[in-house]
């Protein structure tokens, strides 16, 4: 096996002399074993050169034989048939890559000019014994092909950035070479059939075939308001069930396996995409992450999906531009759908550590009015009495039973929730017994109630409701009295805690029950949870006055609505 890749860099070199030897053959080789000699170092120059087989490992000796058995007859017994094959197959290589870029553009449109008149002037003559042309014609024509190619020897080779010179367009290239042929072949029928000079059919068939083809452009993109053929040749282009159709399938149905983390999604969508026929591996590269799946072998083309994610393509043959770019858009989509399952796995932890801050805010807030009511419990024992009454024992004995209901309450929400649990409903006169005994021995608490139409109401909104604006108000320290009252008729059922301390900031007020928010005294977690709770119930709960010296919360439900 030779490695070829130091000779390879000098490619406009080995056109440069595949066009001289081409030219040599035409024009000053007459003798049929030199000729032939001639020929294969031709052919020889020209499979160095050429971008269809993999010119990066080595030179596959048996695929080269095959080649060598039918390109030998042909150019011993036909050398002028060769000669023409020779160049329709040149030219459609390189008209395959004219459109590509635009860099070597102008170079490779002389190169195919060039091909087309030593094919039409040199060899078709020489071939057909009717065609005459001059000497003084033909020997001009050979200098001035000879000149530009004595200057392609000096041209830069393309560089790492440019190597889209090795892919080859089959749409373009068959394109090149059947109008070339048509350009040479309609020279010859025109003088033959209407007896006109060569050259001059062979100018009149350059201008046909030049106003077609500016015809069929225009017919192709109008421009003026129609469709074109081109809308038409993309629909029948465009099939359903292709390779990226498959693809966007694939990529849609594994994101939705809520079992697969990111790092398995993207081996499973690695594993179908080598499934191509064209692929033989795709070996990715990421910041934490390496992913590779199929045997890594065949012509290598390196991908950059971003400035930290590289990805590895080993295809079976050379893929040519627009299965290069296909594959580029295959695998950008397969990372934007990675990128979306790392996404959905972030918000799944931050919506976990969002209800575990939730729940432990919550307890929390219970635990705290547990010991508030400790401490009331504690007042009453440290009253000042030398022998507490009996009244201070019933005070007692009702916080500390709501101590313990609100201890087995807490507990209960540290285990697993039960669905089918059943709401707990007292009349509203029972509720506010209930209450005005909780707070009797607090001075600044006052109650009042005006009960029209004592319905049942739930009293676990209506505990945690009351539990969280009285403690927030008691924590101010300016707080002298908190009103508490309880309305109820035919209309509306509406609970209202004000107080005479100083007003809600507004920043606090404006996400008061959206979000739970921090003052330093309260008004956090509790109420932003009770708003929620409110919501289950049919409630509302709001802010309805906020001023120094008159801050009012309200709990209401429209009965009529």
């Amino acid at each position: 096996m030779i490695k070829t890749r130091s000779i390879l860099q000098f490619e406009q070199q080995i056109l440069a002399l595949s066009l001289l030897v081409y030219h040599l053959l035409i024009w000053h080789i007459s003798d049929q074993l030199i000729h032939f000699s001639f020929s294969m170092v031709l052919y020889g120059l020209f499979l160095l050169w050429q971008p269809l087989w993999d010119k990066e490992g080595s030179i596959n000796f048996a695929a080269i034989s095959i080649s060598v058995l039918i390109a030998f007859p042909l150019s011993y017994f036909l050398p002028k048939e060769f000669l023409i094959l020779f160049g329709l197959v040149l030219s459609g290589l390189i008209g395959s890559r004219i459109l590509s870029k635009s860099t070597f553009r102008s170079i490779d449109l002389l190169i195919l000019a060039i091909i087309t008149v030593e094919m039409a002037v040199g060899v078709v003559p020489a071939s057909v014994n009717q065609i005459e042309i001059s000497v003084i014609f033909s020997d001009t024509i050979q200098t001035f092909t000879l000149i530009p190619i004595l200057l392609f020897l000096f041209v830069p080779n393309p560089t790492a950035s440019q190597q889209y010179r090795n892919q080859v367009d089959l749409m373009h290239g068959l394109l090149a070479s059947t109008m070339i042929f048509i350009v040479v072949l309609g020279g010859i029928v025109i003088n033959y059939l209407y007896g006109v000079d060569y050259i001059d059919g062979l100018l009149l068939t350059v201008f046909i075939v030049a106003t077609l083809t500016i015809g069929i452009s225009w017919f192709w993109n109008p421009g003026v308001g129609y469709s074109g053929i081109g809308v038409l040749w993309n629909r029948y282009a465009m099939t359903i069930g292709g390779p990226f159709e498959s693809w966007i399938n694939t990529l849609t149905t594994l994101i939705e396996e809520s079992y697969l983390t990111p790092a398995e999604y993207l081996q499973t969508a690695c594993d179908h995409l080598v499934d191509n026929d064209w692929l033989n591996a795709v070996q990715w590269e990421l910041n934490n992450l390496q992913v590779s799946s199929g045997e890594q072998k065949g012509r290598r083309i390196k991908f950059n999906l971003d400035d930290e994610t590289r990805v590895w393509a080993h295809f079976k043959s050379n893929p040519g531009s627009a299965l290069e770019q296909h594959t580029d858009l295959l695998l950008r989509m397969a990372y934007q759908f990675y990128l979306a399952k790392l996404n959905q796995e972030k918000m799944r932890a931050q919506e976990h550590f969002a209800t575990i801050h939730h729940t432990g805010a919550r307890l929390t807030h219970d635990i705290k009015n547990i010991l508030q009511s400790i401490k009331s419990s504690l007042e009453v024992l440290n009253h000042g009495e030398a022998k507490p009454s009996a009244r201070s024992y019933g005070i007692l004995q009702n916080n500390l039973t709501q101590i313990s209901q609100r201890l087995e309450s807490t507990l209960e929400k540290l285990k697993m929730p039960n669905l089918n649990t059943q709401i707990k409903l007292v009349t509203a006169e029972a509720w506010t017994n209930a209450l005005s005994i909780q707070y009797q021995s607090n001075s600044r608490v006052s109650l009042s109630q005006d009960i029209d139409n004592d319905i049942p109401i739930p009293v676990d909104l209506f505990d945690s409701v009351i539990e969280n604006l009285i403690n927030n108000a008691l924590k101010k320290t300016e707080v002298k009295t908190i009103e508490v009252r309880l309305l109820l008729d035919q209309q509306i059922i509406l609970l209202s805690v004000c107080d005479d301390g100083q007003a809600i900031k507004q920043n606090i007020e404006e996400n008061l029950f959206r979000a739970p928010v921090s003052s330093g005294g309260g008004m956090g977690i509790g109420l932003y949870q009770s708003a929620i709770m409110a919501r289950a119930f049919n409630f509302e709960l709001e802010l309805s006055q906020n001023e120094d010296g008159r801050v009012c919360f309200n709990l209401f439900q429209q009965l009529v609505e």
